[in-house]
């Protein structure tokens, strides 16, 4: 009688496994390993996503540096330094410019003549700030308003509101000549 290799094996040990049948422990492991495989690759591809979402999120936050690989970035105006020349210039024309706005309210141009004195203002605004910030900060608190009284259409207030500038203009170039 020919002896089988079950006959050779003891009762309570399983046949020998072929290699095209594994073991139902490896079964389940080699599941158990896809479904790991698959969470931890997930995981992985969360966190990537999440860092990816970060770094974008924090590089554009800075816009005072001086340029990205998108190009250049804007400076404020309040951080740009110019000649006292340029300043002194410019606190003599900005008056005239503040006028001409006024004179415009109630016609097409006045928005243009708005934003002129903005314009004016951000070309030389940063020399001011640094050099008397005084002055500076009592500039700043009078231009909102006027700006918003030449939209609204309020002469009186505008022209009032001008001549404290047009004031706080003359002290700076008092004490800064240029």
């Amino acid at each position: 009688m020919p002896r089988s290799d079950a006959m050779l094996m003891p009762p309570n040990k399983a046949p020998a496994r072929t290699a095209s049948a594994p073991a139902r422990s490896e079964r389940a492991l080699v599941r158990h390993s896809s479904s790991s495989t698959r969470t931890l690759r997930a995981g992985i591809s969360g966190l990537v996503l999440i860092g990816a979402l970060g770094l974008a999120a924090c590089s554009s936050d800075d816009t005072s540096s001086g340029s990205t690989a998108a190009g250049p970035t804007t400076i404020a105006p309040e951080d740009i330094k110019v000649d006292a020349s340029v300043v002194a210039a410019g606190l003599t024309k900005l008056p005239a410019t503040i006028a001409s706005a006024i004179a415009a309210i109630g016609t097409p141009e006045a928005a243009t003549k708005l934003d002129a004195i903005e314009q004016q203002w951000a070309g030389f605004e940063g020399t001011v700030r640094s050099t008397d910030p005084d002055i500076y900060l009592a500039i700043e608190d009078q231009l909102d308003p006027v700006q918003d009284q030449i939209k609204k259409g309020d002469t009186a207030a505008a022209t009032a509101t001008a001549a404290t500038l047009s004031d706080l203009f003359t002290q700076y170039l008092t004490k800064y000549p240029g």
